[in-house]
């Protein structure tokens, strides 16, 4: 269903749930939701994508006083709690190393602190040869291990980024030359991200990082459509590369995770 295009559309305009927050300013409910975070024990595992969301998370905890204590590190013992510590899991291309290097800073906590934890795989993580089914079966087991051995924890689902891609004609040739296309990609991506949504969304905390990404200033989604299913792209106003987000991607994106985090401690 998925490799076949049938039709495509750029920048499909559907209505989308995430156009509250490309408001100027943050709602003044949202930043005291968002100062609850603080008090809260959270640990982010990600790449190069990561840190542009933590980025913009520091501009809005200086920006708004939030009282976030952000550190990056691997040995949570070596901190005061709570924070939101971050740390770069993993290997990009090796998504199970990422799953790997969560359960290792889960481990090396000093005590059980009721955190808030969520892992990031990053757009390299998938491409068109890249196993969606395998791929999210071992995620899943992941989440197993977590709360077999951490019960304390909450966790906190996310989609995988996306990134831009290259025109309906120039993929057109990509193909006739016998060269793979970044809409194939993006497609692998799409696939892996509907997986996350039909098992967590609406059931459990999910931090759509892909819904985000792609929506534009206007509230409508970047994309192409194929056989009817729409593929998310990164909406060029939210990057500076194609595949990172800019400030103004970096703001929203990180909105949206405090929104998610103070969601689910309101749980």
């Amino acid at each position: 269903m998925w490799s076949k295009p049938v039709a495509i559309m750029i920048a499909a305009s559907l209505s989308v749930p995430l156009s509250r927050i490309d408001a100027p300013e943050p709602q003044s409910r949202h930043v005291e939701n968002w100062r609850a975070v603080a008090r809260r024990a959270v640990y982010f595992g990600h790449q190069s994508v990561g840190a542009d969301i933590v980025d913009g998370i520091e501009h809005l905890n200086k920006e708004l006083a939030l009282g976030l204590r952000i550190v990056q590190t691997y040995e949570p013992s070596a901190i005061a709690h709570p924070a939101f510590v971050h740390f770069l899991a993993g290997v990009n291309q090796h998504p199970l190393s990422k799953n790997v290097a969560m359960l290792n800073v889960l481990a090396a906590r000093p005590r059980a602190d009721s955190a808030i934890v969520l892992l990031k795989y990053c757009y390299v993580d998938i491409d068109r040869d890249t196993d969606v089914q395998a791929l999210f079966a071992s995620y899943r087991t992941a989440v197993s291990q977590i709360r077999s051995r951490f019960p304390d924890v909450t966790i906190v689902h996310t989609t995988v980024p996306v990134t831009t891609v290259e025109s309906v004609l120039k993929g057109q040739v990509k193909r006739l030359l016998g060269r793979g296309s970044v809409r194939q990609d993006a497609i692998a991506r799409g696939r892996y991200n509907a997986l996350v949504r039909a098992a967590f969304a609406g059931r459990e905390p999910l931090f759509d990082i892909a819904r985000v990404e792609a929506t534009r200033s206007d509230g409508s989604r970047a994309g192409f459509v194929i056989n009817g299913q729409t593929i998310e792209t990164l909406a060029p106003e939210n990057t500076r590369d194609g595949g990172h987000l800019n400030t103004r991607g970096q703001r929203i994106v990180a909105s949206e995770l405090l929104n998610v985090l103070a969601g689910a401690i309101r749980d």
